[in-house]
Order: structure tokens, then sequence, then C-alpha cells
């Protein structure tokens, strides 16, 4: 796995906790929205429990998410801890920046008050100083 591939798998996994995260608040309106009407005349239990059925589900899908969460904290402190064995400090903070706080280039480059074409060039040198730094690591 070269250099980008390692820092990216964060900036991958956030994105599928976010939609994950969104389809449980989407399910949870769903159920949510169903209004209950009481009245004297008996009914089947049918409704019931596919409103069950889906609560389970909500519920199997937050158990999904705490664990997908757990992953992205393990991998996030990972890519922190790869990144801190760089010398030189600004190309950690561009690094931090991108792969571990998930910013947009435009925001990276504003907060380093540097231009956003800058910011690509600077981002190929710390790309590489990190696979430099990562591979003395290793040895």
């Amino acid at each position: 796995m070269n250099a980008k591939e390692f820092l990216s798998r964060g900036r991958y996994l956030e994105s599928h906790v976010k939609s994950l995260t969104e389809h449980i608040e989407y399910y949870r309106s769903l159920v949510n929205s169903c209004s209950l009407v009481y009245s004297d005349v008996p009914r089947s239990t049918v409704s019931g429990d596919k409103l069950e059925d889906c609560t389970q589900k909500i519920i199997d899908l937050q158990t999904r998410l705490g664990n997908d969460m757990a992953d992205l904290v393990r991998v996030k402190c990972e890519i922190s801890e790869a990144i801190r064995h760089m010398e030189n400090y600004e190309n950690q903070d561009l690094l931090v920046k991108r792969y571990v706080c998930n910013k947009s280039w435009e925001t990276v480059a504003a907060e380093l008050g540097y231009s956003v074409p800058y910011i690509y060039r600077k981002h190929g040198e710390a790309l590489k100083e990190f696979a430099a730094a990562r591979a003395k690591a290793s040895k």
C-alpha cells in the first residue's frame, strides 16, 4: 500500500461512517413517523411486528456503526502516529489537516497561508517524506 492509500483509509472510512449515520437517521424518521391509533376494535398485530422488525434493523445498524466508528478511531490514530515520525512539521500539519481532520484542499491552503496549487505541490513533497519516514520506521 503506497503512502496516499495508507493515509486515505481514514477519509474513506469517515465517509462510510457518515453515510451509515445518515441511513440510521433516515430509518429512524420513518419509524417515528408512524403514528399509533388506539381504538376499541381489535386489530392484527402484524403492523406492530413490522415496526418491531424495523426497530431491530435500526439497532443492528447502530451496532455496526459503533464497530465502524471504533475502526475509524483506530485507523485515524494509526495515521496520526505514522505522520508524527516525519521531520518537517509543516508537512505533518498538511497531512494531519487533510487526512486526519478531513479538511478540503481550500481549507488546508487557507489555514497554512498558501494557494491551493502550492498546497498540491507541497502535498506531493509531504507524501514523499511520509513514505520515506514510514519505510525508515518499519526497519
